[in-house]
């Protein structure tokens, strides 16, 4: 397939001292539906590295200021994964080994008489980059799905257990109280009884997003199982605790669910237990707030119940 039968914005900078070669592999990229910026020297061609999102960079080697190759250091130390190809006159084999040494994707010599040989040498450095960016979303989905939970995309029990140790080590290191909250919806069974498991999991899926809302970007919740979530306040004493979690049972005891004809009020119940007071143990600390939770239940649900002093 030819490639100006696909639409590109891949982006690429001409680096070169010669305006006419410039202009001339410009007209020849831009025809092949890249977006084209250009620079005549190293110093700036780095400013535009450094201020565009690039996809390749083509560059001559020598150049007054900075060279293609002091240039292409530059890139290879910045953060940027940008490929560089090095047009040169220079055909000894010398100047190529240490283009290829220092990073460049290619070496090509000029005039390039053969544009072939130029626009595949720019179609493998931009496949490359692509499916290295591929690669790269793939391995960030299978971290996703490794630590969220996939009905409510919020962290899962496991991330929960990682987040509790890290928690516990900070807040004893900086001698910081922080607060654990264990959250059940209140007659979960019969709310899926009744409306059916799809409405069940929109209600898990909405509470997920209202708690988000409501709390600070630097709390944490984590979906713990079934109608269980689980918030981490770091640097909340149990007074600020009782205050946000009497805020979270409000809001959702404001809210109407509704979905596909039917709809229904929906209350929570929270235990609360606070690092160090109940304990600096992570098993006792979950155990102390489950046990809250489950006294919560107990008297009546749609209560918040703190562990007391041990």
């Amino acid at each position: 397939m030819n490639t100006k039968d696909i639409e590109m914005k891949e982006k690429i900078l001409i680096i070169d001292d010669e305006p006419e070669i410039r202009d001339l592999l410009a007209e020849l990229l831009e025809d092949e539906g890249y977006t084209i910026y250009q620079a005549e020297d190293g110093v700036e061609g780095l400013e535009v590295f450094k201020n565009e999102d690039l996809d390749l960079v083509i560059t001559d080697v020598r150049m007054p200021s900075k060279s293609g190759i002091e240039l292409l250091s530059d890139i290879r130390e910045s953060s940027a994964e940008v490929d560089v190809i090095i047009l040169t006159g220079q055909s000894d084999e010398a100047t190529a080994i240490d283009c290829l040494r220092t990073g460049a994707y290619d070496y090509l010599l000029k005039p390039v008489e053969d544009i072939d040989v130029l626009l595949n040498s720019v179609n493998r450095a931009l496949q490359k980059r692509n499916l290295e960016k591929q690669n790269k979303l793939l391995i960030k989905q299978l971290e996703d799905m490794a630590i969220r939970d996939p009905l409510t995309g919020l962290y899962n029990m496991r991330q929960f257990y990682s987040y509790l140790e890290e928690e516990i080590s900070r807040s004893s290191r900086y001698k910081h109280d922080f607060c654990l909250l264990f959250l059940d919806i209140d007659h979960f069974k019969q709310v899926n009884d009744t409306y059916g498991h799809l409405f069940g999991d929109y209600v898990l899926k909405k509470i997920g997003r209202i708690m988000e809302s409501a709390l600070r970007s630097t709390n944490k919740l984590f979906r713990y199982g079934g109608e269980e979530f689980v918030v981490i306040l770091p640097e909340t004493s149990k007074h600020e605790g009782v205050q946000i979690a009497e805020r979270l049972m409000d809001t959702i005891r404001g809210q109407i669910f509704k979905y596909e004809g039917h709809q229904a009020k929906i209350t929570i119940s929270i235990g609360g237990a606070t690092y160090p007071e109940q304990s600096t143990i992570k098993n006792e600390l979950i155990k102390f707030a489950d046990k809250a939770l489950y006294q919560a239940k107990e008297a009546g649900r749609n209560r918040c119940i703190f562990a007391e002093n041990t």
